[in-house]
């Protein structure tokens, strides 16, 4: 990022949305329909091209990232007056596991992007930014909220997610 915020070049934009894009996507879309996952990922890449001055290097910038895309989704989800979930697609993978395990593997999956739907949407939020590697205090500078917040979402998160898995290991 500093490269791109020193030069403006847009290699280093292309670099960087090779790095991120994917988890800045996924991100949104487990919060979000497809469409309007793939309209705010755009929005956050043209508010980094057109605020990479802003930029500080005091956190990682997939963290400034994330928090640009929190905000441009919650301005949104606002702007519609409703938190929306969404389903997550997954195909069979192609490789030697039997047909058998990967109905097994998928239903689990199935299970728990439901579980995770069901979740109130800071809880569910908290969980999906750890999930994308993000410490607790990484968390809270996203969110602006503190972090024993945080910790608290994340343990009543992962209560919830285990009683709607039936499951008391999670």
């Amino acid at each position: 990022m500093q490269q791109f915020q020193q030069s403006g070049e847009l290699q280093s934009l292309e670099r960087l949305i090779q790095q991120c894009g994917d988890d800045l996507y996924h991100f949104l879309l487990r919060q979000a329909d497809a469409q309007l996952a793939a309209d705010i990922s755009q929005q956050c890449w043209l508010k980094v091209l057109e605020n990479r001055h802003s930029y500080r290097a005091q956190s990682r910038f997939k963290t400034w990232l994330f928090t640009i895309a929190r905000n441009a989704l919650l301005d949104e989800l606002r702007r519609q007056q409703r938190w929306q979930g969404s389903q997550w697609q997954d195909s069979f993978a192609a490789d030697d596991a039997s047909v058998t395990e990967q109905l097994a593997g998928m239903q689990q999956k199935q299970r728990l992007a439901a579980a995770l739907v069901a979740l109130p949407p800071l809880q569910r939020e908290a969980i999906l930014l750890q999930l994308e590697d993000f410490s607790l205090e990484e968390i809270a500078h996203i969110t602006a909220e503190l972090p024993e917040t945080i910790k608290s979402r994340l343990r009543y998160g992962r209560e919830r997610l285990a009683q709607l898995m039936g499951d008391d290991n999670v």
